[in-house]
């Protein structure tokens, strides 16, 4: 079996931003503090402040429509029996 690798995303494209000196500089302080680069650090911050909510939100939905499905589930002993026989069986 091949192992599978992480690979770091291409970032292809750039936005820009402006900020006053004070801004600049505190973020810039923190970046060298916590030993990133301040584009990492910001990568960061968009992902944390925009996307974790967007992707908890998403999740939830589907959660929801897993839970609406009305889908037949036998009792908890019928399915370890399953489970164990497909375990077993391969």
């Amino acid at each position: 079996m091949a192992a599978t690798h992480a690979t770091s995303p291409v970032y292809t494209k750039r936005v820009q931003t402006v900020l006053s000196t004070e801004q600049y500089e505190l973020l810039l302080k923190i970046a060298q503090e916590r030993g990133k680069p301040l584009s990492v650090l910001v990568r960061e911050a968009i992902v944390e402040a925009c996307f974790q909510g967007a992707v908890l939100q998403q999740r939830r939905a589907a959660l929801q429509q897993l839970l609406s499905l009305k889908a037949p589930v036998a009792d908890w002993e019928e399915m370890e029996k399953e489970i164990t026989k497909g375990a077993l069986d391969g």
